[in-house]
């Protein structure tokens, strides 16, 4: 695990100083070792976190006129080490970073189809004077770029890439789409010039160009007959695949199955593991007795953090700070608060993530169930009575009428949606009808019409190709290297996927419950009372805090960020008084908004995290 910087100068050498100062930005990314490499045009900067190879891991890693800076684990590299001894080579280090660059220099670009793992990386070739690098399938690791008359760079976090950019203009475009999204879309970020290489991606520069080009795109087919065998061996395989580490590995636990799974695997492998859980000092806001009862049901170590009012304050700006991108998902802070209880015990921690969107796990996958009659009727039938719902008073029910009748590419923009166009449209001083959040998706629908996916499974491809990676991953990644921390999520493997691409409706959802064929899986594995559990998510206080002493601080920050140009001020301070009076819960509405100005304050104004 590690942070890296890359630079490609078209116009001359790449200064040493200028990369040293890029890469000292991410050092909380790997503080145990510093690396450099430059050649001419050519500069890689390197943060290590130590985790296989202790002694000989170094970064940048040269072999046979190629030098790589490699950010992830590659979990099947002692199985790729055999199969390239069998070819010839020869390796001095236990490292998976030189499996991976001797995979390079054996298979070319078509070594990242045989990996498996977490990986960002930026490969050399002296050779042919060209560079190739890729990111994961699913973009666990994050992978930003900037592109000017200048230089072409990459980096771990976009902090190391902003000295670069001539201007730090707000990408207009990604505030409109965030203010729906909760998160900037698209493989966009807040900042104009800088974007992320999308995940299942590799590019190459050469000549001074950068060209991309799609290596995995994850297709759900059903061509296969799945068992709860099937998905049982998988995951235990995926685990200890992700367990195999020269440091200790800890594991987190929150109130849910998917982590309570990931911890039964885990314990079975290392019966001595910690698993460590956060909560919330507010009734309803924590599930550090649900944690507690399955560590004691697992025989397992759990330790418990309780965050308050006043300590996610002043976490805040440290939290956007490292974030990069605004995310307005208040669970953030949470997590930031267990990273950084478990960098105490551990340097590995296993995590969740992942299950909800390849096994069906989010409770609006049910609305499957209660929709269905209406998906007989024709679009003009449904258009035609959504006309007539809408005139009906607000009476109960009036809502899942309009949402049955109301296309799916519509309304449905992954597993959050916080503003419609319509109040976007009163937010922001510049709103674009052509970049609306259902022209933005249009072409995901599209191909999912074309693959002939149903209900669900369109559901899930959204997910997968919007909230996994713009919410879920980038908080996981984010928040744990915070605290020099490396997040593995054994549900997010490719081999993973390809038991759980073949899984029929019926093993998704039920009328009853979600993950199906994962519960039915599991159900002799995890302790009794988490088997037929419902999913609450990472329940966080803020629409009570708001009323409070967070109200305050996020009043102060929307009125004193210089967003007054870009944003309704009025507006979000009404839904905020509106919120307070306890006339609406507005909190997520507030937070979205509140999160933009504060990041604003930090990159684009420059004040200070201590100051905020």
């Amino acid at each position: 695990m590690c942070g890296h910087v890359f630079i490609y100068n078209k116009k001359g050498n790449v200064d040493r100083h200028l990369l040293e100062e890029l890469t000292e930005k991410i050092n909380h990314r790997g503080p145990d070792d510093t690396g450099y490499f430059v050649k001419d045009n050519v500069g890689f900067g390197f943060k290590r976190l130590s985790i296989i190879d202790l002694a000989h891991g170094h970064q940048p890693f040269n072999k046979k006129q190629a030098t790589i800076i490699f950010n992830g684990e590659i979990y099947n590299h002692e199985e790729l080490r055999d199969e390239l001894i069998e070819k010839g080579h020869t390796f001095s280090t236990d490292s998976d970073t030189e499996v991976l660059l001797t995979s390079y220099i054996e298979n070319g670009k078509d070594a990242v189809k045989d990996l498996r793992g977490m990986f960002a990386f930026v490969i050399y070739n002296e050779e042919t004077n060209t560079i190739f690098g890729a990111r994961d399938h699913f973009g666990i690791k994050p992978l930003y770029y900037t592109e000017n008359d200048e230089y072409i760079a990459f980096g771990s976090e976009y902090k190391s890439l902003i000295p670069l950019v001539k201007e730090k203009d707000v990408d207009t475009k990604s505030l409109q789409n965030y203010l729906s999204f909760q998160y900037v879309p698209n493989y966009k970020t807040m900042m104009k010039d800088i974007k992320k290489v999308p995940n299942g991606t590799c590019f190459t520069i050469e000549n001074n160009e950068i060209k991309f080009e799609k290596y995995f795109e994850a297709n759900f087919t059903n061509e296969k007959t799945v068992t709860k065998e099937d998905v049982y061996n998988i995951l235990n395989d995926s685990v200890k695949h992700h367990m195999i580490s020269n440091v200790e590995v800890g594991t987190f636990l929150s109130g849910g199955i998917d982590s309570t799974i990931i911890a039964s695997l885990a314990s079975k492998i290392n019966p001595k593991i910690k698993s460590f859980s956060v909560g919330f000092e507010v009734d309803g806001y924590n599930e550090l007795k649900v944690a507690k009862k399955t560590a004691d049901a697992l025989n397992i170590e759990n330790i418990q953090i309780r965050v308050n009012q006043e300590d996610y304050i002043k976490a805040l700006p440290q939290v956007m700070y490292n974030l990069d991108d605004p995310l307005a998902d208040p669970s953030c802070v949470g997590i930031y608060f267990l990273s950084k209880e478990a960098r105490k015990h551990v340097t590995v921690v296993l995590s969740g993530e992942g299950a909800d969107e390849f096994f069906a796990g989010y409770n609006i996958y049910k609305e499957y169930d209660s929709v269905k009659p209406f998906l007989n009727l024709s679009d003009n039938m449904n258009h035609a009575l959504n006309k007539i719902f809408k005139k009906l008073p607000n009476v109960r029910g009036k809502n899942y009428l309009l949402r049955a009748t109301t296309p799916l590419e519509k309304r449905y923009i992954g597993n959050a949606k916080i503003f419609e166009n319509n109040e976007v449209k009163e937010i922001v001083h510049n709103f674009d009808k052509n970049n609306t959040y259902d022209k933005l998706l249009k072409p995901l629908y599209d191909d999912c019409k074309k693959k002939n996916y149903d209900y669900v499974t369109t559901m899930q491809d959204i997910d997968i190709n919007t909230w996994l990676e713009g919410d879920i991953l980038l908080k996981g990644d984010k928040m744990s290297m915070a605290s020099s921390i490396e997040l593995r999520v054994p549900f997010l493997d490719k081999e993973v996927f390809e038991v759980a691409k073949n899984l029929r409706l019926d093993q998704k959802i039920s009328n009853k419950n979600t993950k199906v064929l994962l519960r039915e899986a599991f159900k002799d594995v995890v302790p009794p009372h988490m088997v037929e559990k419902k999913k609450l998510g990472f329940p966080t206080p803020i629409r009570v805090w708001l009323k409070s002493d967070l109200g305050k601080y996020v009043r102060n920050v929307i009125n004193t960020s210089k967003t007054d140009d870009i944003i309704n001020k009025e507006y979000a301070i009404n839904l905020l008084d509106e919120h307070i009076r306890g006339s609406k819960d507005n909190s997520r509405k507030v937070w979205t908004i509140f999160a933009f100005c504060l990041w604003h304050q930090i990159f684009v104004e420059g004040i200070s995290i201590d100051s905020l």
